[in-house]
């Protein structure tokens, strides 16, 4: 009894409306268990983006390879099976639909979801936005990412030529599928070569940037949002993150942490909840305030300790602490052997679920700082490896039900896998880039945009040298002529839209349309002949 055979045959369902209602929950079922399944993969690695020694790696390298495996699983069981070149559509329907639906539906949510006010000059002014009506939005109204973006664009636009390497030889070979297959041996051959080159030389570019990019990069701009939003969560306490960034030294008067390379991150870090202890919002925390911050890390002072602390920390003498001299003085609490010491013990106390917000996990925000780092490396990896678990053992099967679904509706499969495959396999990219966009900043807007080119450059490397593995392994045809030329002129617009510093909402709208644009050019070469 093989694995597969754990699985419903969708061939043996029964015709009719009776049948057709099994496979629709297969689908659904299946869809559902895909969906989750990318879920707990990319929450699992974004885990490790609150391990400092693994965030430039991880960041650079794990994040875009898991975040293309549920695509490269589809790709790779569509044709591992017998009818492997009739099933092969479904692969091509699958990366196609990816990458189309990743550069245009999420792309346009992103910029709508996070346009702000353009001034006279062309700059978008990131404040809260004072333009109202349709028109107004359209071309008043707009993002302005930094630098990253563009960069991306050119990256992606690239390595879409690997798809080159198969279709122009495969232009011109006509006849049998079996003499087609073999004329497209030495062809795959390369174009597998070079997507594997492409795909290693994209993710050591990747890391060479986290290693050699200033604190405004766009692997910092997501590390940083991801270790705010799990803090907030409660999947790691504030110690812990900030315990972690002064581990390489002590924090003194001679090197002040404004002097070393972790305090513009740091402050980032820590602004949102400077700002949730300022309860007077005046930019300033008073002594009473402090007083708060210092409970609620488990340090219990006189009064005289703390006027002590925050004379300590108030280095202008003004009177309050702003958010500098908040940075600085809790980057020398975490260096204070005494402090660190009260925290633990602090952290080690039981508690009742009315001290405890019922969001923090009691097994992390109670640990000392080394035990969080630890019990986050394992969640992770469980969730990464139930996750990718999953989607090995369901895209096989799924594979079988978008086949199935698209004869049963008279529909060929490349267009059921395009439209379907995407609500699986990259839901969850659409629903992040459409978050952080939210947050209104160039840094937020940067981050979204990125990841989808991320995503698609990818696609074109990884996914494309899954494909070319199994078209050389297995001897099968490339005959998707029309979905290649629709592929590329999906990135090719996109990407030189992207090239435009200051992103209008009406050019997005333009984004969003290539996404129908590039259905029609399917079906529209494909009735002009085209394979």
């Amino acid at each position: 009894m093989g694995l597969s055979d754990i699985f419903i045959d969708v061939e043996g369902l029964p015709e009719g409306p009776y049948g057709f209602c099994q496979l629709l929950f297969l689908l659904l079922a299946y869809g559902y268990i895909l969906f989750q399944a990318s879920n707990m993969i990319s929450n699992g690695s974004e885990l490790l983006l609150l391990v400092p020694s693994l965030a430039g790696l991880v960041g650079s390298c794990v994040l875009p390879v898991l975040g293309a495996v549920p695509d490269g699983a589809i790709v790779l069981f569509s044709g591992m099976g017998p009818d492997a070149q009739e099933q092969l559509a479904v692969g091509v329907g699958a990366l196609a639909g990816s990458t189309t639906m990743l550069l245009t539906i999420p792309w346009f949510l992103s910029v709508y979801a996070g346009r702000v006010d353009i001034d006279s000059d062309g700059d978008c002014v990131y404040k809260v936005p004072k333009i109202d009506g349709m028109k107004s939005t359209l071309f008043e109204m707009g993002v302005q990412p930094h630098e990253d973006v563009r960069v991306g664009a050119q990256i992606m636009m690239i390595t879409s030529l690997s798809y080159l390497l198969i279709q122009v030889p495969a232009s011109y070979l006509h006849g049998p599928t079996d003499e087609v297959a073999a004329g497209e041996q030495k062809w795959a051959l390369a174009a597998m070569v070079v997507c594997v080159l492409a795909f290693i030389l994209y993710l050591v570019y990747q890391y060479h940037v986290s290693q050699t990019s200033d604190e405004d990069a766009g692997l910092f701009l997501k590390v940083d949002a991801v270790v705010v939003e799990k803090i907030k969560k409660g999947e790691i306490s504030l110690l812990a993150v900030m315990s972690s960034f002064v581990k390489d030294g002590p924090v003194s008067e001679s090197t002040p942490l404004n002097r070393t390379a972790h305090y513009p991150r740091l402050e980032k870090i820590l602004k949102p909840f400077f700002v949730l202890y300022d309860e007077s919002g005046d930019g300033k925390i008073d002594r009473r305030e402090l007083t708060l911050v210092l409970r609620d890390l488990g340090i219990t002072l006189n009064f005289d300790e703390v006027n002590d602390r925050f004379d300590k920390y108030d280095t202008n003498s003004d009177g309050h602490i702003n958010l500098q001299e908040f940075v600085q003085g809790m980057s020398e609490l975490m260096d204070d052997p005494a402090a660190r010491e009260a925290i633990a013990k602090a952290g080690s106390k039981e508690t009742t679920d009315e001290e405890e917000p019922e969001e923090m996990p009691e097994d992390f925000m109670h640990l000392p700082p080394e035990e969080q780092q630890r019990r986050v490396l394992m969640r992770s990896f469980y969730m990464m490896g139930l996750g990718t678990a999953l989607v090995l053992l369901f895209s096989d099967p799924m594979v079988d039900v978008l086949s199935e679904f698209g004869k049963r509706i008279n529909v060929p499969p490349f267009y059921v896998s395009f439209i379907l495959a995407p609500l699986a396999s990259n839901a969850s990219e659409l629903i992040a880039s459409y978050n952080y966009a939210l947050k209104k900043t160039r840094n937020s807007i940067t981050i979204s945009l990125t990841a989808l080119e991320g995503a698609g450059s990818m696609n074109n490397t990884f996914c494309l040298g899954v494909f070319m593995v199994l078209i050389y392994a297995k001897r099968l045809a490339w005959q998707y002529t029309a979905e290649t030329i629709s592929i590329l002129f999906v990135q090719f617009a996109v990407g030189l839209l992207a090239l435009i510093p200051v992103q209008r909402v009406y050019l997005a709208c333009f984004v969003l349309l290539v996404y129908p644009i590039a259905l029609g050019l399917v079906a529209g070469l494909e009735a002009a002949g085209f394979d």
